[in-house]
C-alpha cells in the first residue's frame, strides 16, 4: 500500500471466507491481488487482520466500494473454490475487532 497522501481516509472492511479448509493469509493474498489487477484498486490495499473466522481489509476511502466488488468476486484459492461474504465497513479498525473478534479487540472502558 503505497503512502498516505495528506487528507485521505481509510475504510476498514470485515469479511469472512467460507471454504472447505482453512487457508494461509498469503494464499488468500495472492488470489485478492489477482483479481484487482486492472481494477481502480490494484494494489491499494492491506490485509490488516486474517483469521479463520474473519479478514479486515484497509482500503483508501474512494475505493470501498472497488474493494467490495474485488473481495466478492474471489471465488478460488490456490484451486480451492470458496465464497467470500462482506460483513461490514467502517472508518475504525477497533469497531470490527469489537465486533467480530471478541478478545482481539481493545479493552472495555469502564
Amino acid at each position: 500500500m503505497p503512502k498516505k497522501q495528506p487528507g485521505e481516509k481509510y475504510r476498514y472492511i470485515a469479511f469472512r471466507v467460507e471454504t472447505e479448509v482453512p487457508l494461509a493469509r498469503n494464499d488468500f493474498l495472492s488470489s485478492l491481488l489477482s483479481k484487482s489487477r486492472g481494477t481502480a484498486l490494484g494494489d491499494r490495499f492491506r490485509i490488516t487482520v486474517f483469521e479463520p473466522e474473519v479478514g479486515i481489509l484497509k482500503v483508501p476511502h474512494t475505493l470501498k466500494d472497488d474493494a467490495i466488488e474485488v473481495l466478492s468476486s474471489v471465488d478460488s484459492v490456490r484451486g480451492r473454490p470458496c465464497r467470500v461474504e462482506t460483513l461490514k465497513t467502517s472508518g475504525t479498525i477497533k469497531t470490527l475487532k469489537e465486533k467480530y473478534l471478541p478478545g482481539k479487540g481493545s479493552a472495555p472502558r469502564e
